[in-house]
């Protein structure tokens, strides 16, 4: 059988997604698919617009069979971090034949060079990248520019100066992923239809960023962004008042946090380095709003997105005695009629425990998988604080929802 994994954020489940969907089973000649999905909180550091047992229907909806749940210790890193935990995770299940992902490029050989460049740096290369470090900047831009010199003239010098977009540092971040594990995965590449991130929508698509924007500022323009499953799913959850969700959301209890912490503990954060929490820390003592915080603590060097992500580590306290470079389980948050026969597939060949129920996967967990599901029992609980909806706002739902199952 060949089983075709998809890593996803479903944020929402949009038109692109479709097509991205469709095209992965074409091009694989797929029987079946497994999302492999972030939970409440993104890669970007921002909250989810809708929780991500709403984010699963979707997806089943639209023709995914199996959506497993990436824990927030991958999530919500970098994209290298990110990638390594979701292809790992696809791996461990043991049945994955095929990893498809979208790129601005349908370069797939170019990307793959790269890929190997950047698991076999040399020491030119690595001093190269030092170089640019030590000029003040970030590590995507530090990187790009040192690919830029080693392949300036060759046949992938093409694709070098687009290697910051969003899409192609995660594929690039996949294929380094499946190079190091020599896995037999097979990678299958999606170009791009419209823009990444792109703030408005263009003709037939939006991305997910504008149809999140159109949501927000109450235009319903944003139902012909999606499938129809989505629009049903959406406008119930949000009637209900278990959306939207965005960073501003949580404003007042990331500043509250940022000023109860001594800064001996903002250190302990996961991606604290450097001697930014002395200058978190100051700015949270100045500042009233998140958008003004961002604002004057991003640099150069320290991105919007990276300080995004620093300040969701702080709000879960998610320090580096959590961070694991392993997954440790495989979490089960919706599935089909085909779906089920994937799990009995997985049952047989998984590496990892699969948990299906919430309480005894956390009973007979060690005690590093306890660690991390107690943090994802953290997230929600504090990401269901911001539904607008008063009454929405109960914890422990990990312990009491039940994966979503579509027949």
């Amino acid at each position: 059988m060949r089983v075709t994994g998809i890593i996803a954020e479903y944020n929402p489940f949009h038109l692109g997604h479709s097509y991205h969907l469709k095209k992965a089973k074409e091009i694989s000649n797929a029987d079946t698919v497994i999302a492999m999905m972030s939970g409440n909180f993104l890669q970007r550091g921002e909250p989810a617009l809708i929780d991500k047992w709403t984010r699963t229907e979707m997806a089943l909806k639209a023709g995914v069979d199996l959506v497993l749940e990436l824990p927030f210790v991958f999530a919500s890193r970098s994209a290298s971090w990110f990638a390594q935990g979701s292809v790992k995770s696809l791996s461990k299940t043991g049945i994955i034949t095929h990893l498809a992902f979208g790129a601005e490029t349908a370069n797939l050989p170019a990307l793959k060079i790269i890929a190997q460049k950047l698991n076999r740096e040399d020491d030119i290369f690595s001093e190269t990248l030092d170089y640019f470090l030590k000029s003040g900047y970030s590590y995507p831009k530090a990187r790009t520019l040192t690919l830029e010199q080693h392949f300036n003239g060759t046949e992938v010098s093409l694709d070098i100066g687009e290697l910051n977009n969003p899409n192609n540092v995660l594929a690039v971040a996949y294929l380094r992923a499946l190079d190091q594990l020599n896995s037999a995965i097979e990678p299958v590449l999606i170009k791009r239809i419209g823009s990444y991130h792109a703030q408005e929508p263009e003709k037939e698509v939006a991305s997910a960023t504008a149809i999140r924007k159109l949501i927000l500022n109450h235009n319903e323009d944003w139902g012909k962004y999606v499938p129809a499953s989505t629009k049903d799913i959406l406008l119930k959850e949000l009637s209900r008042g278990r959306g939207p969700i965005t960073l501003k959301s949580f404003e007042q209890s990331i500043l509250a946090v940022l000023r109860r912490m001594k800064i001996e503990e903002l250190s302990r954060i996961v991606e604290v380095t450097e001697g930014i929490e002395n200058r978190l820390w100051e700015l949270a003592q100045k500042t009233g709003d998140i958008t003004s915080l961002l604002e004057r603590i991003k640099t150069k060097r320290y991105t919007y997105t990276r300080m995004q992500r620093l300040l969701i580590h702080s709000l879960l306290n998610f320090t580096d005695d959590i961070s694991v470079d392993e997954p440790q389980y495989l979490r089960v948050l919706g599935f089909s009629s085909q779906g089920k026969k994937l799990l009995k597939l997985m049952n047989r060949h998984s590496s990892l425990p699969i948990i299906t129920k919430f309480s005894q996967g956390y009973k007979d967990a060690t005690e590093t998988g306890r660690k991390i599901l107690d943090l994802e029992t953290r997230a929600t609980d504090l990401y269901n604080l911001a539904f607008p909806n008063q009454k929405e706002r109960q914890g422990r739902m990990d312990f009491y929802k039940s994966p979503v199952i579509i027949e």
